[in-house]
């Protein structure tokens, strides 16, 4: 009976560093988890930015969709605001192409970031993550 002293001692202390493992490895996951949400957030927002940089007198004209020329820095700057999770960590977001589809008239604007600053050193990843967000402003209230 005395060789198993302190036995459950050990087990305790082996089952304690397991899940304290497996907690930060969640907390990590949580974290990457909800910045590929805000950089989908911020593609979103920018893509509601450039859908409200249309020419609207040429398309009453012509019915031809055209960007405003400062679409770009507007998508950018509405990209930017809505990545405060990201930012706070200098992680900058950015707006990497827009287009037009003008059989749908969509609106899709693609955001980039690089979250590899969210990882442990160990893992070595760097791809950057791309969200594109569609939106669509042409219609009744928009135009006519």
């Amino acid at each position: 009976m005395q060789k198993q002293r302190g036995q459950m001692t050990i087990f305790f202390a082996m089952l304690l560093v397991a899940l304290v493992a497996l907690m930060l490895i969640g907390v990590e996951v949580g974290r990457i988890v909800y910045a590929r949400g805000e950089v989908g957030k911020a593609a979103d927002a920018a893509a509601l930015a450039a859908a409200s940089r249309i020419n609207i007198p040429l398309y009453r004209e012509t019915g031809q969709i055209v960007f405003l020329p400062d679409v770009f820095d507007t998508a950018q700057a509405y990209a930017s605001t809505n990545s405060s999770f990201l930012s706070s960590r200098s992680i900058p977001v950015t707006v990497t192409g827009k287009s037009i589809n003008q059989g749908s008239q969509t609106v899709s604007v693609s955001v980039t970031a690089n979250l590899s600053a969210l990882l442990p050193a160990v893992l070595n990843y760097r791809k950057p993550f791309t969200v594109i967000g569609y939106a669509r402003r042409i219609g009744r209230s928009t135009i006519n």
